[in-house]
């Protein structure tokens, strides 16, 4: 019985759990919340961490073969195929079903979106009183949202998940968010919602060019088909406007420059759990996008545009990291970072290479661990000193010094320090980079030398200094929460920074398979 549940008859129901599990609990979290006070917290941590353990389960499948069901032992992902397929008829009559899937793009995402919602929830325990079982429910419902968006193997579900990720983010800003938490939500709703209705002219566009590539004239949804059929869409005049219009939808999610806007203002007035979150998930749907796109559905378009992507991409690394030295809140910082680390995930894929892909994968998931860690330091400093603007924080060693020394230890990763987590990535995008195109690599360093100096003004002003009286109220972390969000989070980054291979090995064939799609 607890095979079929888990395995389905061709090995299927690992996926599925693990995309509806959330969802499905997320009722039962609001009730039990409202029939038992502080409960809603306990219960939805432990779905999220059977969630993150079925997460672990389908990658121990991927990367074993004697742990896939026999049916699909021809099915381990490679390259442009998936494992561990779900592929369901749903409406039939215009080629859409029901499909999920892992692959080496999408797992290491899987991965990382399990571990950060435990992490997300735990980081909630201390702050979040009000509302909580309404809150709780909202962060499963969140989850799968992001998980589908990574799971889903069909376009229709890629966009359902995509879209359904807009509603409790709303919600987790509009009401769990600071003082101008009602703009914020309304500006961050309006802004992605504009940019996913232009996304989905372009899969509707990618449905009617797929017809024509089809013996029946019947388009297809399938990424596996559509994978199957990217060579032959070339890149003609609406295959290109296809590509721009999923290229604008991805690129405001990642976000970059100029459409960026949404992102300071949701960071800075998001609760902190909410905020990592957006940092270390919501950014990487929009990166996965274009990695999927570019590498899997339209590659010669991509390489028609690289040069468009990489414009982005490094405008985004510059401005983000400028912009980052004159921000006085420690978050607003944070989230200004965040644009241009981003930036660096342009720059990889538009590289075209094995290298530039594989360190954007890294960056992925090296920012999407080291961000949230930045992001709970800069909400726990907020909320012990009752002020998050950095002249104001001279000192807070002093007051908080395992917090002050967490921060420096972040700010390090987040700088790219050699031997932390953000180091591979920058190492493996610079050295595509100085291939494809030397100037632009030159020009990119800059972005990398600014970013140091943010986060060492930033230490400078609040670290060091003598002690505050002012911070007198001041205290460092002191609930086991509080301990388990830095301690996980620091470990993962000290982890990824020595044993990178960790990773990297996963991202394998993914990587081969992308930089092979411009060598024909």
């Amino acid at each position: 019985m607890i095979t079929q549940i888990l395995f389905g008859e061709n090995g299927i129901g690992v996926l599925t759990l693990i995309f509806l599990l959330p969802i499905l609990a997320a009722l039962p979290t609001w009730f039990i919340g409202r029939v038992r006070e502080g409960f809603a917290r306990y219960f939805a941590l432990l779905m999220s961490v059977i969630t993150f353990a079925l997460a672990i389960l389908a990658w121990m499948m991927y990367e074993n073969h004697s742990l896939l069901p026999a049916s699909l032992h021809e099915g381990h992902a490679a390259g442009g195929e998936w494992a561990l397929v779900v592929d369901i008829p749903w409406i039939e009559s215009i080629g859409m079903n029901f499909s999920l899937g892992i692959d080496g793009l999408s797992l290491p995402l899987v991965l990382l979106s399990g571990f950060i919602f435990c992490i997300a929830i735990l980081a909630s325990f201390k702050d979040i009183r009000e509302r909580e079982p309404a809150y709780y429910a909202m962060i499963l419902l969140l989850e799968t949202g992001v998980l589908g968006t990574f799971l889903a193997t069909d376009f229709v579900i890629f966009y359902v998940a995509w879209e359904l990720v807009l509603v409790p983010m709303f919600f987790l800003i509009g009401i769990w968010g600071g003082p101008r938490r009602e703009y914020a939500a309304i500006y961050f709703f309006i802004y992605t919602h504009v940019a996913s209705m232009v996304m989905l002219l372009g899969i509707i566009g990618i449905w009617l060019e797929s017809a024509r590539h089809t013996a029946t004239g019947m388009g297809t949804f399938s990424f596996a088909e559509l994978t199957k059929m990217s060579l032959q869409f070339g890149n003609g005049t609406f295959v290109l406007l296809i590509f721009l219009a999923l290229l604008f939808g991805f690129i405001v999610k990642v976000p970059s420059v100029p459409f960026h806007t949404w992102l300071p203002l949701a960071h800075v007035e998001a609760p902190t759990p909410g905020s990592m979150i957006l940092a270390g998930l919501l950014l990487k749907m929009g990166g996965y996008g274009l990695m999927r796109m570019g590498g899997w559905f339209l590659p010669d378009a991509l390489k028609e545009f690289a040069w468009l992507v990489a414009v982005i991409g490094i405008v985004s690394l510059l401005y983000g990291a400028w912009v980052a030295l004159r921000q006085v809140d420690m978050k607003s910082l944070v989230a200004y970072s965040s644009v241009g680390h981003m930036g660096i995930v342009l720059l990889g894929v538009a590289a075209q290479t094995e290298e530039g892909f594989a360190g954007a994968q890294f960056m992925q998931i090296a920012h999407g661990i080291i961000s949230p860690l930045l992001f709970f330091l800069a909400g726990t400093i907020g909320h012990s000193a009752h002020t998050r603007d950095i002249p104001k924080l001279r000192g807070i060693a002093k007051h908080m010094p395992i917090t002050a020394a967490v921060l420096v230890f972040a700010s390090f990763a987040s700088a790219g320090l050699p031997g932390l987590a953000g180091f591979w990535s920058e190492l493996l995008v610079f050295i595509a980079l100085f291939e494809w195109a030397p100037v632009l690599a030159f020009i990119a360093i800059f972005g990398i030398i600014f970013t140091a100096a943010y986060y060492l003004w930033m230490l400078q002003r609040t670290v060091f200094g003598d002690k505050n009286p002012e911070l007198s109220h001041a205290h460092d972390v002191s609930h086991w929460s509080q301990y388990s969000v830095l301690g996980l989070l620091s470990l993962f980054t000290l982890l990824l920074g020595l044993f990178p291979a960790l990773l990297l090995d996963m991202m394998t064939e993914a990587s081969k398979f992308f930089a092979e799609q411009f060598v024909r």
